[in-house]
C-alpha cells in the first residue's frame, strides 16, 4: 500500500481538530473547512491523474491540471447532467456541495454561538471521507473517472 494521499492527511487532520480541540468553536470551523479541502484535493488528484495519465507530479502539466478545478465550477458542474444523472457522482456532488457551503460559512461567518456543533462537525468529517472513499476507488479506467475528469475540468460551450 502506498502513502496516504493528500486527500487522506487532510481528513485525518479534520479529525485530529474535531479530537483535540473539539471544545473550541475555531478548532469545529477548521475541522469543517479541512474536510472539504480533503475532498477538494482528492478530485483534483483524479483530474489531474486521468489528464496527465499519472504523469509525476512535478510536470508542469500535472501541477497545471491539478489546479484547473475551480470551486465555483465544481458546485455548479455537480447540478448538471451527466454528473447530477449518475448516481454514485451525483452522491459525491451532494457530498461537495454541502460541504462547500459549510467550509463557506466556517471560513467567512462572524463568530456565532453554536454554529458548529460537534456532532454536525463529526457527521461533515464522515460525509468528506464517504466522498473520498468513492473518489479514491475510482481508477484511471473507470468510465466514471473520464466523465468527473472533463465534466469538472473543461467548460461546455453553447452554441
Amino acid at each position: 500500500m502506498g502513502s496516504p494521499t493528500m486527500a487522506v492527511r487532510l481528513l485525518e487532520a479534520a479529525q485530529n481538530l474535531l479530537d483535540n480541540g473539539g471544545h473550541s468553536s475555531a478548532f469545529r470551523r477548521r475541522a469543517v473547512s479541512t474536510a472539504y479541502y480533503a475532498v477538494f484535493h482528492a478530485i483534483d488528484k483524479l483530474c489531474a491523474d486521468y489528464v496527465t495519465h499519472k504523469a509525476s507530479r512535478t510536470t508542469d502539466e500535472y501541477q497545471r491540471a491539478y489546479r484547473a478545478l475551480d470551486h465555483g465550477s465544481l458546485k455548479n458542474a455537480f447540478k448538471q447532467a451527466p454528473l447530477k444523472d449518475i448516481e454514485s457522482l451525483s452522491k459525491i456532488g451532494t457530498i461537495i456541495v454541502t460541504l462547500q457551503t459549510e467550509r463557506h460559512d466556517a471560513d467567512y461567518k462572524p463568530p456565532i454561538p453554536g454554529l458548529f456543533p460537534r456532532d454536525r462537525v463529526d457527521v461533515l468529517i464522515n460525509m468528506a471521507r464517504e466522498a473520498i472513499n468513492e473518489i479514491e476507488a475510482m481508477n484511471a479506467s473507470h468510465q466514471h473517472c473520464r466523465i468527473l475528469a472533463t465534466s469538472l475540468l473543461f467548460k461546455e460551450r453553447k452554441a
